[in-house]
């Protein structure tokens, strides 16, 4: 296990490019932001629950292991732990290449073509610590000859603290089935929604048109995340009692490249023509009591 490590006067942050471009730790001065990996190998169908991993060329699940485009239906593996669907993309099961490093700056990058997706595409990933702030930068290429749905997140495990709350505001929530995946039925929220650390029974919460701020306040402080667009989804996980909370900004809902967007309008479909590239940054910033 090759450990990539930044840092500053503030942020410790440590990668592991060969396990999926993971961020293994995130700290803030004494504080565990994220849940470390403290795995001693990694199974890419049955990855470590923490630190932080990418999500391209798409987040969640496609039904059916199904994808549709362009009038054609490609079939594509299921993933084990979500039959008969796939699960989070492909770039968080790759062995990702240092193309930069220094003392608070990272680069990696890695290009697949393969079974999992059916044009060939470039995935990248650019750290920045600068302050008390940590930057991310997102992309995804089509390498292709023809035009590709795409979309982009991150799905971090934020470690639960005793006395922490999040708080965020979607102004959509999509029902969800026993899948985790969208009914088409959507409702519409008045005020933010506030999660406890200490909460006992699961989450899961499916948040689009959010302002792209997310609120984690602790005792020692605070750490803010905000999402650009088109990180317009936000969706909230944890299974009952785990000691993280999944926080992940997304760019569409789950399936939502299997739906005509005149269906379920506003889902958050890109679509990439030939040698395009889809870009998303966000940053977590950290103010101390």
């Amino acid at each position: 296990m090759h450990t990539l490590v930044l840092h500053n006067e503030v942020w410790s942050l440590a990668l592991l490019p060969q396990w999926g471009g993971r961020i293994a730790s995130l700290k803030a001065d004494a504080l565990d932001v994220f849940t470390p990996i403290e795995a001693h190998s990694f199974d890419p169908l049955n990855w470590p629950r923490g630190g932080c991993y990418p999500l391209l060329p798409y987040s969640n699940r496609l039904r059916n292991a199904r994808l549709k485009h362009a009038g054609l239906v490609h079939a594509l593996p299921a993933h084990p732990a979500a039959q008969p669907h796939t699960l989070h993309g492909v770039s968080h099961t790759l062995a990702w290449q240092v193309v930069e490093h220094r003392t608070t700056h990272a680069l990696l990058s890695v290009d697949y073509s393969g079974e999992h997706w059916p044009w060939p595409v470039r995935f990248q990933q650019h750290f920045e610590l600068d302050g008390n702030r940590v930057r991310l930068q997102l992309s995804v290429t089509n390498l292709g000859s023809t035009s590709m749905p795409a979309g982009l997140g991150l799905h971090p495990y934020f470690q639960r603290h005793e006395g922490m709350s999040v708080e965020f505001a979607p102004r959509l929530v999509w029902d969800i089935d026993a899948d985790y995946l969208p009914t088409g039925s959507v409702r519409e929220l008045g005020e933010p929604l506030v999660l406890l650390a200490d909460v006992a029974h699961g989450v899961a919460v499916y948040g689009s048109h959010w302002d792209g701020r997310l609120q984690l306040d602790y005792p020692q402080g605070q750490v803010l995340l905000t999402a650009d667009q088109p990180l317009s989804h936000l969706v909230a996980f944890a299974p009952p009692c785990a000691p993280y909370l999944c926080l992940e900004p997304v760019s569409h809902l789950a399936d939502a490249f299997n739906t005509a967007p005149d269906q379920w309008p506003e889902q958050g479909t890109q679509v990439l023509d030939a040698g395009q590239t889809l870009t998303a940054a966000l940053s977590l910033t950290w103010t101390p009591v």
